[in-house]
């Protein structure tokens, strides 16, 4: 049986940086996806999303972000209130509406 999200996190903040390399390899397609959608609805058009944006680039710098609060100590997951995949989608978010200019609160 795989390990659930939270469990590959909790590895991962342990010291296993091979958690995160297998919590990548299974959320990269659906990240990607998610990443158009925002790109979409923030843009209001799919052409201009799929031609304006490298997602690949965001993604990489949202799993960047998860390594650094590892190395870091701070704004790590485990939230109490909030899975992980949660917790991966809202860094997902914010790294997005980043590059599109939006300052928080949104």
């Amino acid at each position: 049986m795989s390990p659930t999200d939270e469990e590959l996190l909790h590895t991962f903040y342990a010291g296993e940086t091979a958690a995160l390399e297998q919590l990548v390899e299974r959320h990269w397609s659906m990240f990607s996806k998610i990443a158009k959608l925002i790109l979409e609805v923030r843009t209001g058009s799919a052409l201009q999303a799929s031609n304006e944006w490298d997602t690949d680039d965001r993604l990489n710098n949202m799993w960047i972000h998860v390594l650094n609060t590892q190395q870091a100590h701070v704004g790590r997951w485990p939230h109490e209130r909030i899975s992980a995949l949660t917790w991966l989608i809202h860094l997902l978010c914010l790294e997005m509406d980043g590059h599109l200019g939006f300052q928080p609160p949104f």
